[in-house]
């Protein structure tokens, strides 16, 4: 589904392309890795949502947990991170977070570190989501 609300901005890429000048003079890395970016991250989106989904029989319950969850996810590591003073440990919780990760591949940088962080936590919460369902 998600794929299919992204396949649209499609046509702002090639327009954009066909009226550059010079024809084809765009940073297509950056808009790829932001297309590849945007898919991963909808997929943890949708993980946290299904997670959330399995720990409350309430709509709007679940709801605010998943927004809590993905504002925490996306934000809150970088936060967390801003209270130390030691540059390891800032890194190290930045690179908990969504942002860090997304960002990287916005700049069109696809680096497998970061497709594996977004697929293990995808993972992690539809896992929890199973674990949750069958408990």
């Amino acid at each position: 589904l998600v794929i299919l609300a992204l396949v649209p901005t499609l046509l702002y890429f090639f327009s954009v392309w066909y009226i550059a000048e010079p024809v084809g003079n765009v940073d297509s890395g950056a808009f790829w890795g932001s297309f590849i970016g945007l898919f991963f991250l909808s997929a943890i989106y949708a993980a946290i949502g299904t997670f959330a989904s399995s720990l409350s029989k309430n709509q709007i319950v679940s709801f605010i947990i998943a927004l809590v969850l993905c504002f925490f996810f996306y934000y809150g590591f970088e936060v967390l991170g801003s209270f130390f003073s030691s540059g390891k440990t800032i890194y190290f919780f930045d690179n908990l977070g969504i942002h860090a990760h997304y960002k990287s591949m916005s700049r069109g940088v696809i680096d497998s570190r970061d497709i594996a962080y977004f697929v293990i936590v995808t993972v992690l919460f539809l896992g929890g989501t199973v674990w949750k369902i069958r408990k």
